[in-house]
């Protein structure tokens, strides 16, 4: 039996109806789709209210020896540092400023090293314009101002890479290398940090590091990082200083960024931060943090900031989930003292100030003891699963507030019975001043501030306040 073709009254029908199929199937998404970009775009996310930015993207590419980099043995014997008949220099000194060394005076010094070996950068007004590729322990010595230099020749050595180069790079692996006394500034150091390190142990003594560009003025991933007597200033949207995974010790340094400070997630062990300034030369830009610390999954370490002082952030310091910190007779001042969400926090004998709250805690069991909070009623906020451990705190507000509406553990009196130099200004290196004299790294401000009202203990509690009896007689 063969099917019979549809007369032309039967087709308008059926053309019809699939016309209208394919209107509806079209027709209802270019309705719903303005309202859901709509609703997508005014949506608010209340989670990045209190959240600091996400983790920094930015990763070194991989490592490799610059090209101008000579293998050994060296093929031209007439070059200015040729090593010694059957080993390397144990030590040379160089002079950026000579023409006669070529382009790369330091990396062909650093190339006729031995392993462990001193070079010394003359400061002779020269700088040295590129980028160091550092494959074994050395120590780089910077010469400081004469004090009979003048003129052009009156400023230290400093390194100064080229416009998107990074300063320093240090090769997987290498241990023992040790910055002292150098300037090294990357005014234009595009998507490449000033120092990169992955895997290796560097560190920064006496240095100088200003940096302005996109990435992390220093990247350290895996290995250690140590820094003392130094200073660090970065103009970048990230942090100043990002340590993935590895082991921190900095002591006496001063840390100064627009929008992150340190970003750190600690290796096994300890890390610490101590005598330490973070400080933000443009705090009020939106989402600033002083100090970072995040967590692993697990075999994460713990930082311990101890004499230091974190202050100018819209949040002076933000503990991720799992994350670990140990705040001890350190000073903080922010709009938002200290965040934690269900870290493993430890304040204890400590100074915060928040314009907005002196301390937000989302669960976890911190501990608490023995410090002085201050904002405008005090500024204390647990969430309901928190279970903390408080021992005396004393929590000075600007407005009224009621002594006994915090749990026990904490105590509440107004501003003006607190001791205000423990919320004073600092001066440029996070460390407050008492009489106009400055006492920089040598005294903490906090615990000089303990021994001005007293031992470094809690105060005793409030009395209760007196209230009228029934027949007119005082009762408390």
């Amino acid at each position: 039996m063969t099917a019979q073709p549809l007369r032309p009254g039967r087709r308008l029908p059926l053309i019809g109806a699939a016309f209208a199929l394919l209107a509806l199937a079209l027709g209802a998404p270019a309705q719903a789709y303005p309202d859901a970009r709509v609703d997508a775009q005014i949506r608010p996310n209340f989670g990045g209210l209190i959240t600091p930015p996400l983790r920094s993207p930015y990763r070194p590419n991989q490592w490799r020896k610059p090209d101008h980099k000579p293998k050994r043995p060296h093929p031209h014997p007439s070059r200015p540092h040729p090593p010694l008949q059957g080993g390397y220099l144990n030590s040379l000194s160089i002079d950026c400023a000579d023409p006669n060394l070529g382009p790369y005076p330091v990396s062909d010094a650093l190339w006729a090293l031995a392993d462990g070996g001193v070079l010394f950068i003359r400061a002779r007004g020269g700088v040295c314009r590129e980028t160091l590729y550092i494959d074994r322990p050395v120590t780089i010595i910077g010469e400081g101002v004469s004090a009979f230099a003048n003129g052009a020749d009156a400023q230290p050595a400093k390194l100064a890479p080229a416009a998107g180069a990074p300063c320093i790079r240090v090769a997987p692996g290498t241990r023992g290398v040790e910055i002292r006394d150098l300037v090294i500034e990357a005014d234009q150091g595009g998507r490449s940090a000033c120092i990169e390190a992955v895997d290796a142990e560097i560190a920064l003594v006496n240095t100088y590091v200003r940096y302005a560009g996109e990435a992390a003025a220093i990247f350290v991933s895996g290995g250690r990082l140590i820094g003392r007597q130094s200073t660090i200033e970065a103009r970048t949207n990230d942090a100043a200083v990002l340590v993935d995974t590895a082991t921190l010790d900095f002591a006496q340094v001063r840390i100064a960024a627009d929008v992150r400070g340190l970003d750190i997630t600690p290796a096994a062990g300890e890390s610490r931060l101590l005598q330490v300034g973070v400080v933000a030369e443009g705090g009020t830009l939106p989402g600033s943090t002083g100090v970072t610390v995040r967590g692993l999954r697990s075999g994460g370490g713990k930082l311990v900031v101890r004499n230091s002082y974190v202050g100018g952030w819209i949040t002076g310091l933000y503990v991720d989930r799992g994350a670990k910190l140990e705040l001890v007779r350190s000073r903080v001042r922010a709009r938002r003292g200290i965040i934690s969400d269900w870290g493993e926090v430890v304040v204890r004998e400590s100074a915060i100030w928040g314009d907005e709250y002196g301390g937000y805690f989302a669960g976890g069991a911190p501990v608490i003891e023995h410090n002085r909070f201050g904002g405008p009623r005090g500024g204390l906020l647990f969430d309901s699963q928190t279970r903390p451990a408080l021992a005396p705190n004393y929590l000075y507000a600007t407005d009224q507030c009621d002594p006994y509406a915090q749990p026990q553990g904490l105590y509440c009196q107004s501003f003006g019975a607190g001791p205000l130099q423990a919320f004073s200004a600092p001066d440029a290196y996070g460390q407050p001043a008492y009489g106009g004299q400055a006492y920089g790294w040598s005294h903490d401000g906090y615990e000089r501030g303990y021994q001005m009202d007293g031992a470094p203990v809690a105060l005793p509690p409030p009395p209760p306040p007196r209230r009228r009896g029934v027949f007119g007689r005082d009762t408390y």
